[in-house]
């Protein structure tokens, strides 16, 4: 539209205008503020999205924007906001900021760059979000400064930077404890991870660190081969151990746990070592020595190792010759070899071996004469070999048994002597021969030998002594004179060789006194006559061993008394008080002869008690009770009716 036009445009409207003003003319001004407000922020509105809107066009390419209209930038702005990306939504911001700040459309030129301007800020969250930290703060800062979103960007980049470090201590956390082979831990670490507010974290980390746990776990079970064969412990298997646990390869989770199982081997093979080294196992420390990897980087001990066992291999040939060639080879360990101070020691004790083996040759050479003297010689001469020496141990078996054949030659023709007295037998001989054998004293090689025979001998004279006492004693037994007879064994006292015998004998005759006493009561409780004195007079007589002399008459006793106690209870049927008979039949013995017929009695007088339910009408006979079998007489009067019982037992049966 052009100049001419706009002024034709205001020239035909001015009459219609100031018509409707002198028919408004009586409108308060206010109003007038008011309507004249809205109608043009109505018309800035309507014009600014009408430009928006407006269709796009290749003409935005070819623009000389410094003469470019205010609605052609608007215009050509909207189509590059329109692209969603970050430099066309920062170019539709320079396009629209050219504008003045009076521009009549600024306000919404504001709202729309505030729009861009958030628009790029989530541009670089969801760069963050897919884990574009760099990027995603590159993306933010480009942000114009002077848009009102500008003031949370660098919030935003420090809670961007604060998330994605926690992410990253969370993943630090779960890869060292994947190192340690801490699965259940590693695992309650990567966890934590979905609490991080961010969805690359949450997700793509998360997976990435379950299947890092994963991995690790299978890995790590290839060790427990490795460790199972460790722990069977011995030189094969620790090397066995090693060889497994190098299989796993630098990159691996499981390398720090397999680096330490072979440190662990490592140091039980060097312990193994020293052992040998420490004890002479010269040969053994040799063949550990070669089956070393070079894995294990002990080039130089191994090669220390070798020389001191070659070393140590001559000097266990324990001539001077040998002792002096193994020095020199050690010798050649510098010092500033590993196993150097070792060499050293070996060098010492190995020169005092040297004086350690002239000393005990020279014993030796004296000691083959044999005699005492000679042997005593030989003792003195390796008693110059002082404690801690190498050869000490030598010196002091040298040297026990040069004692013992000293000892041997002194002692034996005392006990020779001793053995000879004993042969006459008799009681003085006996304790000469052994005052003559306790000569030799308890640090005596005879001394076992002599304690024997003396043992022996005191044994024999106590059987002489006591024999005749324990004879007299068993004789008064055999006469039934048990009282003499315990009084006599007694006087073999405790600690003698018979005691034991005597003793065994007096509890046989105590035994025989005792069921004599026993069965002289029972008598006498017989007498009362009643059913309650002749059970307890069975219960005594029970009481007495079979083992006995007076065990026969005690069972033909309880015999009597049990048919006695049986008639009573046939009596008393007979009375009709078959409860009473019950309860006397019962105290009849199961050993007693009258038993079966008692426990016979006892049912018929049971089921004649308590009798069945009838089927028919109960029978008014009642038959008479069986007769009672013979009871054998032997003249004693306890078997007559009146009960009475005049037998007594023998004082000695």
């Amino acid at each position: 539209m052009n100049q001419s036009t706009k002024q034709t445009i205001a020239v035909k409207e001015f009459p219609v205008q100031k018509k409707v003003f002198f028919k408004l003319s009586n409108v308060p001004w206010q109003l007038w503020a008011i309507a004249l407000i809205i109608a043009s922020g109505t018309v800035g509105f309507t014009a600014t999205s009408m430009l928006l809107r407006l269709p796009k066009s290749p003409q935005c390419t070819r623009i000389f924007w410094p003469i470019a209209s205010a609605s052609m930038r608007i215009y050509c702005a909207q189509i590059e906001a329109d692209q969603g990306t970050v430099d066309s939504l920062l170019k539709a911001i320079n396009l629209v900021e050219a504008l003045p700040s009076d521009h009549p459309l600024r306000s919404e030129i504001n709202k729309s760059v505030e729009e861009w301007a958030i628009a790029v800020l989530d541009i670089a969250e969801e760069q963050f979000q897919q884990g574009q930290l760099e990027e995603a703060i590159t993306i933010a800062r480009k942000v114009p400064s002077h848009v009102q979103v500008y003031s949370v960007v660098e919030e935003r980049i420090e809670q961007w930077r604060s998330l994605w470090q926690e992410g990253e201590e969370i993943f630090a956390e779960v890869e060292e404890k994947l190192r340690e082979s801490e699965w259940n831990e590693a695992f309650r670490s990567a966890v934590k991870l979905l609490s991080v507010k961010n969805k690359y974290w949450a997700t793509t980390k998360y997976d990435e660190t379950v299947k890092n746990i994963q991995v690790a776990q299978e890995e790590s079970s290839k060790l427990d081969k490795a460790y199972n064969i460790f722990r069977r412990g011995g030189v094969d298997n620790w090397l066995e151990a090693i060889a497994e646990a190098k299989k796993i390869s630098s990159e691996s989770y499981a390398y720090r746990e397999a680096q330490n199982l072979i440190e662990d081997a490592k140091d039980k093979l060097i312990n193994h070592i020293e052992g040998l080294l420490e004890s002479g196992r010269w040969q053994s420390l040799l063949d550990v020595v070669d089956r070393l990897p070079y894995s294990l980087s002990l080039t130089e001990e191994v090669n220390d190792w070798k020389a001191l066992a070659n070393a140590g291999m001559e000097a266990k040939m324990g001539t001077v010759e040998s002792l002096e060639i193994a020095i020199a080879s050690a010798q050649e360990i510098d010092a500033d070899r590993p196993l150097y101070q070792e060499a050293q020691d070996l060098i010492n004790r190995w020169q005092l071996e040297i004086k350690d083996v002239t000393h005990l040759q020279e014993a030796k050479d004296l000691a083959r004469g044999g005699s005492i003297n000679d042997l005593n010689a030989a003792i003195a001469t390796a008693e110059l070999i002082p404690l801690g020496n190498p050869r000490y141990q030598e010196a002091r078996r040298e040297i026990g048994g040069w004692t013992r054949e000293i000892q041997l030659a002194e002692d034996q023709p005392i006990l020779d002597q001793a053995q000879d007295l004993a042969r006459m037998g008799t009681i003085a001989a006996l304790q000469e021969a052994i005052a003559k054998a306790s000569m030799i004293t308890s640090n005596r090689t005879l001394y076992q030998e002599a304690q024997q025979n003396i043992r022996r001998w005191r044994t024999n004279i106590q059987k002489q002594e006591d024999r005749p006492i324990l004879d007299q004693a068993i004789s008064l037994g055999n006469s039934k004179d048990y009282n003499q007879a315990i009084q006599t064994a007694n006087q073999i006292r405790r600690g003698r060789v018979l005691y034991q015998e005597a003793q065994n004998n007096i509890r046989q005759w105590r035994q025989e006194i005792k069921a004599q006493k026993d069965l002289q009561e029972a008598f006498a409780i017989a007498q009362g006559r009643t059913p309650q004195s002749l059970g307890s007079a069975i219960e005594v007589v029970r009481k007495i061993p079979s083992s006995t002399d007076v065990s026969s008459q005690s069972r033909q006793a309880l015999n009597r008394w049990s048919y006695q106690l049986l008639s009573i209870a046939e009596d008393q049927a007979r009375r009709a008080l078959l409860k009473q008979a019950v309860d006397l039949a019962s105290m009849i013995p199961v050993e007693s002869a009258a038993y079966s017929r008692a426990q016979t009695q006892i049912k018929a007088w049971q089921r004649a008690l308590n009798p069945p339910a009838p089927s028919a009408p109960p029978a008014t006979f009642m038959p008479p009770a069986p007769p009672a079998p013979a009871i054998p007489r032997t003249n004693d009067p306890v078997m007559e009716t009146n009960y009475s019982d005049s037998t007594e037992p023998n004082n000695n049966p």
